[in-house]
């Protein structure tokens, strides 16, 4: 599609579009042995398919909308995003030790931020052939097909929660005899978008997740009728200097406290 007819395009349109354009770069690395590279002390991986996209996505949107701000994770961030009114957030692969590993747990995530807030996000999982998005007020959809509102009715308390190994430690005994944990994939975003696919009541986001694992789903599942908060119980703030979030907790919002209060952390 010419840069004239993507410029042409509401937000929303223009990032579900470019995500499946870039989920077309990715399958054609996948399986194929990917020259990969290992960053920062935790030694996080990044393929070849990873450098391919962000340029991809980075060089088409900001083409479509030259005013808007930059934050990925496969790009050197400065300053200059924060004085943007809106800024795109992608993660070219969100996890990429899956798509390296041959499985299908991965996706491209692409999401924009207006004043700290998600207001429209997208995920492709092309080997899952799945496009999860979002708009702010319009609702979720999965695949074009829009996603009820989820309405906790008779369960008043979380049955399955996805409790991640470092976060375990600090979850009472009480709780975890009460609940049924379930693992998790190894994607963050697609980790988070399960919840409105009936997967799981409540994830803990163990700390040190970025504002690119999260942004396009937070909004997902908060059209959903979920939320995603701090453990002060409020709405995550994106776009900041620093891009960093400590433990946070997904669920319906008739949940939150009940996860909250599993946690021993003092």
């Amino acid at each position: 599609m010419l840069a004239t007819e993507l410029q042409s395009l509401d937000d929303q349109s223009l990032i579900e579009t470019i995500a499946l354009e870039a989920g077309k770069i990715a399958l054609k690395h996948f399986k194929k042995e990917p020259e990969v590279w290992y960053k920062g002390i935790t030694k996080s991986p990044v393929s070849e398919a990873d450098l391919e996209i962000d340029e991809y996505l980075k060089k088409t949107l900001l083409e479509a909308r030259p005013d808007y701000g930059w934050l990925s994770e496969e790009t050197e961030d400065n300053s200059e995003r924060l004085s943007s009114q809106k800024v795109f957030v992608v993660d070219p692969i969100d996890g990429t030790r899956a798509f390296i590993a041959g499985t299908d747990e991965w996706c491209v995530s692409i999401g924009i931020v207006e004043n700290g807030k998600p207001i429209n996000g997208v995920l492709f999982a092309p080997v899952r052939q799945k496009l999860y998005s979002a708009a702010l007020g319009q609702g979720a959809f999965i695949n074009g097909i829009s996603v009820d509102p989820q309405v906790v009715t008779m369960m008043l308390e979380p049955h399955r929660v996805i409790i991640p190994q470092e976060v375990a430690k600090f979850v009472s005994e009480d709780f975890v005899q009460e609940v049924e944990a379930v693992g998790g994939v190894r994607s963050l975003a697609l980790r988070i978008a399960g919840l409105i696919e009936d997967y799981a009541d409540g994830i803990y986001v163990r700390k040190n997740s970025r504002d690119w694992d999260m942004i396009a789903a937070h909004l997902i599942v908060q059209e959903a009728g979920f939320h995603l908060v701090d453990l002060n119980m409020e709405d995550v703030v994106y776009n900041k200097s620093e891009t960093r979030h400590g433990l946070l907790i997904a669920t319906h919002p008739s949940y939150t406290e009940k996860m909250r209060n599993a946690l021993q952390l003092s």
